[in-house]
């Protein structure tokens, strides 16, 4: 590729993580008027306590400074420097703490009115259950979860096939995929949460297509389960043709990522042959043959003479 060709491409590239930085920042007051839609009809914040799961910088927090005067609202994050940034701009009124990749959360059990997760579960796979089971045990007896998630509206893009929710349980794509890059992305159905997290969880409403995901309100059953009771399949037949196509899936993942590589190495190669035929078309190269043809000659014979008779 040209250098002009690729400063077209890293400028493309660096405007849409610009202009996509600049909607996901934008977007905290429609997603507090999507979790308030899906609250019950009778819900006050006065006196409640609240935990943003997977806060980030504090988009959707910042939205609450004023229901925080009255309530006692926590963010968490993986990301020690997003909860800096919560920290330096909403704490007070807002409180903020790290959480590992694995839970626990260093809170007590039946602590918390209401928990939500934004874009969250959207990109966890191994631990995306034992997650969900730990919002569980953080939960106050008939606490409400609200959480998103990937499906219907963005398969196109992210699975690049259409929908169909037949072949999707929970899918993983792009698994342990870098964080910087996007991180895994998660494909799951309504069919699959509902029997799924429906084990710990009544579904009390989904509501579709807010920011292109899915909506999910959850209300705590009084169960005890383990992540092994939450994954077991149920038995919708679904579940077995969710696991074949995500295996499908993965395979077109690894060619597509074959032939990057394959086209990756095609291009440097061009590039060393490039500058290989440069230099051989170059005067210094072709004044200079007879010294590296004399130099050959000398290494030759020195060569002969160390693997001669009566060499040691």
């Amino acid at each position: 590729m040209r250098e002009a060709d690729l400063q077209v491409r890293l400028d493309a590239d660096t405007e849409w993580v610009r202009t996509f930085v600049e909607y996901w920042g934008s977007i905290g007051p429609e997603t507090k008027a999507a979790i308030v839609d899906l609250l019950p009809d009778d819900w006050s914040f006065g006196g409640k306590r609240v935990l943003d799961f997977g806060s980030g910088p504090g988009r959707t927090l910042k939205e609450f400074v004023a229901e925080a005067r009255t309530a006692e609202f926590w963010g968490v994050d993986v990301d020690e420097a997003s909860v800096e940034a919560v920290r330096g701009a909403l704490v007070p009124p807002m409180n903020a703490a790290v959480c590992g990749y694995w839970p626990p959360l260093e809170f007590e059990s039946d602590s918390f009115d209401l928990v939500w997760a934004i874009s969250v579960f959207t990109h966890m796979t191994d631990n995306s259950i034992p997650w969900l089971l730990e919002l569980h045990r953080v939960l106050k007896p008939g606490g409400v979860l609200i959480a998103t998630y990937m499906g219907e509206w963005t398969s196109e893009f992210v699975a690049l096939e259409p929908w169909d929710e037949n072949r999707i349980g929970m899918n993983v794509l792009r698994h342990n995929h870098p964080w910087d890059d996007g991180g895994p992305l998660v494909l799951i159905s309504d069919w699959w949460l509902r029997e799924h997290w429906g084990r710990a969880f009544d579904v009390v409403r989904i509501a579709p297509r807010i920011h292109n995901l899915s909506w999910a309100a959850l209300r705590k059953r009084e169960v005890d389960l383990t992540p092994d009771d939450i994954a077991r399949p149920g038995a919708d037949e679904r579940e077995y043709a969710a696991v074949r196509h995500n295996l499908v899936q993965a395979q077109r993942e690894i060619e597509r990522l074959t032939d990057s590589l394959a086209a990756a190495r095609a291009e440097a190669d061009e590039r060393v042959d490039a500058t290989r035929r440069f230099y051989e078309a170059s005067t210094s190269f072709k004044v200079t043959r007879p010294l590296r043809e004399a130099a050959r000659i000398v290494r030759a014979r020195r060569a002969a003479r160390a693997n001669g008779p009566g060499a040691k």
